[in-house]
């Protein structure tokens, strides 16, 4: 009896793992057809996702600067990316002369796991793609399940049109691929992309489509959206259309991009403050994150020689909105110091049996939401830090 009971119990485990690797198998197979579109120009979350995107540890990306006419501090700065992320990537470079020692665009496109189309003018890039054959390798990477991705001139291309700056002038509609059935509109928080796309869906010129402020992005299954992503809470996603004769711009539910070592929601605790400095002294103490931070100001800003009045009311009026802690043993201090110039702030102090330790600054974000996300994705690293270099001793 026992032996069944053992034997039962294996055989649902096994079945349970085969059906939840059937279903992940099932979420992309060989088969589909990938393709991320992001609303600007490609950066370090967009590129991990993409690779994550491949579902192989060692990816190989192709990245095509093509936009840009091979622009060095694009493919610099592509690279950089790459190596911050341990990533194998090949360039493909369109300004080349004929060699024996050359591969050939559609060896080093198909025998990549992922394309990224970088930005620039986009007509001067299709009309090159075009004329060297590489917009139907793109079409035949597409069909053999390689995952097609790009941001601004490498979002437009993949759709049938889009709104575009690669004429002189004025803004205008660009022809894409046509690789997805809609129309598309990248930096869609820019008014005058926005005005000039509304516009062209109201007159006919374009058919239904997808908008993308800068720090968001749509993937796209078989032709189909089917998540949309974002890194903050002011960048956004939307379907564009016209009904009744006017303009429908809804705004999608998108996931936050975040770094895999970033905090999972309700793993960290989240104190309101909405306190200033001057509010907080006379403190000469560390027992808490906010103590500990009104007596880091008081130290470093109010005591310092010659302060003045200026300086002192400027000190006096950081305002602490938010405080974030994880395990006990980080804390996240979000202010206002730096809200005019570069966001919010973020300090942190570790926790040292009962008295919390500065372990250093960054900027937070725009918004207290950005700030937030900052945390969750520097907690971990900056834990590890403060143990590796025994802030404690």
């Amino acid at each position: 009896m026992n032996k069944r009971i053992i034997i039962l119990a294996v055989f649902i485990v096994l079945t349970l793992i085969f059906v939840g690797n059937t279903n992940a198998q099932q979420d992309f197979n060989n088969n589909d057809e990938i393709i991320f579109a992001w609303g600007s120009d490609i950066n370090l979350k967009f590129t991990e996702y993409v690779s994550n995107l491949t579902q192989k540890e060692k990816p190989i990306i192709c990245f095509l600067p093509t936009a840009s006419a091979d622009g060095e501090d694009n493919i610099k700065y592509w690279e950089s990316i790459c190596n911050v992320l341990k990533i194998d990537t090949v360039v493909l470079k369109v300004w080349v002369s004929a060699s024996k020692e050359n591969e050939s665009f559609e060896k080093i496109i198909l025998n990549s796991d992922a394309i990224v189309v970088g930005g620039g003018n986009t007509l001067n890039m299709l009309a090159i793609w075009k004329a060297q054959g590489i917009d139907t390798i793109l079409a035949k990477a597409l069909k053999m399940g390689k995952v097609l991705a790009g941001g601004s001139a490498g979002s437009i291309c993949w759709f049938q049109n889009g709104i575009s700056d690669s004429r002189p002038v004025n803004l205008s509609i660009v022809e894409g691929l046509g690789f997805l059935p809609f129309s598309n509109c990248p930096h869609y928080s820019q008014e005058s992309r926005k005005n000039l796309y509304h516009e062209m869906l109201a007159e006919g010129k374009m058919e239904s489509g997808y908008a993308t402020d800068e720090l968001a992005g749509i993937l796209f299954k078989n032709g189909k959206a089917v998540e949309f992503l974002s890194q903050s809470d002011t960048h956004n996603n939307y379907y564009v259309s016209t009904q009744d004769g006017r303009i429908s711009s809804n705004k999608m539910d998108s996931k936050i991009l975040l770094r895999p070592n970033a905090l999972p929601e309700d793993s960290y605790e989240i104190q309101i403050v909405q306190k200033k400095i001057s509010d907080l002294l006379p403190t000469n103490n560390y027992s808490t994150p906010l103590n500990a931070y009104a007596s880091q100001i008081e130290t470093s800003r109010l005591n310092k020689k010659n302060i003045t009045e200026l300086e002192k009311e400027k000190a006096l009026s950081i305002g602490v909105e938010k405080i974030f802690v994880y395990d006990n043993k980080i804390a996240g201090v979000v202010n206002d110091a730096y809200l005019n110039s570069f966001g919010y702030g973020v300090w942190y102090f570790y926790n040292c049996n009962g008295t919390w330790i500065s372990i250093g600054e960054d900027i937070g974000g725009e918004t207290l939401f950005k700030s937030e996300i900052t945390f969750r994705e520097k907690a971990k690293i900056m834990l590890k830090r403060a143990e590796k270099k025994n802030v404690c001793k």
